[in-house]
This record gives C-alpha cells, sequence and structure tokens, in this order.
C-alpha cells in the first residue's frame, strides 16, 4: 500500500475526529444548560500527532474527560477554576460570584456534576472515538486503499 495514501487516510480521520469533538463541544446540548463551550479551551487543547506506526489523539487540557463522563462525587474542585467558570458563563443570578462558585463546588463535591448524575456518556467525546467511527473513516478507507493498491499491482504491473 502506498504510504502517501495511507497516511493521508489516517490525517483525514484525524481531523473529523477533532473536528466533531470541537463541533460538539460548540454546540452539542449535553444539559439543559447549553453547549459545553466556555473559553474554547477545550476545543483549543485537542491535538493529533503521528508518531511512526501509532495516531495519537489527546488533549492537553486536564478536564477534558469531564465533558464525557462528569465529575463524581467526593472532593471539592479546585475553587480557581469553578471561579473561572462561573466568570466566564453568562449566569442570570444576583447571587455573588464567589458565593455562587462556592455553592456549585459544594454540590459538586456532594453529588457529582449533571452529566456524571445522568450517567455520563455525553458523547462529547464519545460520539468520535468509538468503534463503529474509526471502522467508516479509518479501518474501512484504509482496507480500500489496500485493495486498491494491490489490484493496481496486478492488473497494472507497469504502472505500479
Amino acid at each position: 500500500m502506498s504510504l502517501i495514501s495511507s497516511h493521508i487516510v489516517v490525517i483525514e480521520f484525524a481531523e473529523r475526529v477533532l473536528s466533531g469533538i470541537k463541533d460538539n463541544i460548540r454546540g452539542k446540548q449535553v444539559t439543559p444548560f447549553g453547549a459545553m463551550h466556555t473559553t474554547g479551551q477545550a476545543e483549543e487543547s485537542l491535538f493529533y500527532e503521528i508518531r511512526g506506526h501509532h495516531l495519537i489523539i489527546g488533549s492537553r487540557w486536564a478536564y477534558i474527560t469531564v465533558l464525557e463522563d462528569g465529575r463524581k462525587p467526593g472532593k471539592f474542585a479546585p475553587p480557581e477554576i469553578i471561579r473561572q467558570w462561573v466568570d466566564d458563563k453568562p449566569l442570570g443570578t444576583d447571587i455573588p460570584r464567589d458565593s455562587l462558585a462556592f455553592l456549585i463546588n459544594r454540590k459538586l463535591k456532594e453529588e457529582g456534576s449533571l452529566i456524571y448524575r445522568q450517567g455520563g456518556n455525553s458523547g462529547i467525546l464519545s460520539d468520535y472515538l468509538n468503534q463503529d467511527f474509526v471502522h467508516e473513516y479509518l479501518t474501512g478507507p484504509l482496507g480500500k486503499a489496500v485493495i486498491d493498491e494491490v489490484t493496481n499491482i496486478l492488473f497494472n504491473p507497469v504502472a505500479a
């Protein structure tokens, strides 16, 4: 199989995954409070890298999996993170922002986030990181590229 065609399939797959996750963060309604997008940090943190025969899709943002699974109860979240979220989100309330951040953080500690309480699996990540998607946009096209390459070699040996 041509290295170039397989490389293109992998790049197109990675870009499709990142684009889809970014679209989900910006627009997917996973709770009654709207999409996950607030500051753009989550979207900007996404990357892919090809190292040898390995495709790495990742995020430089420590909380990316919380968008998918929510936050389980147990500990207070870092207060500065919750306060920043309160500052960034347009919230219609007269509660002072420090008090609101504390109340939200206490609720998270006691009950977990709404996505967690709904059972996780928001689809923010899993819409694009699942077996069916990988087959449709990566393994399927790679298989077709192999078949095309082998067919080309067998029936057009001079062109190969």
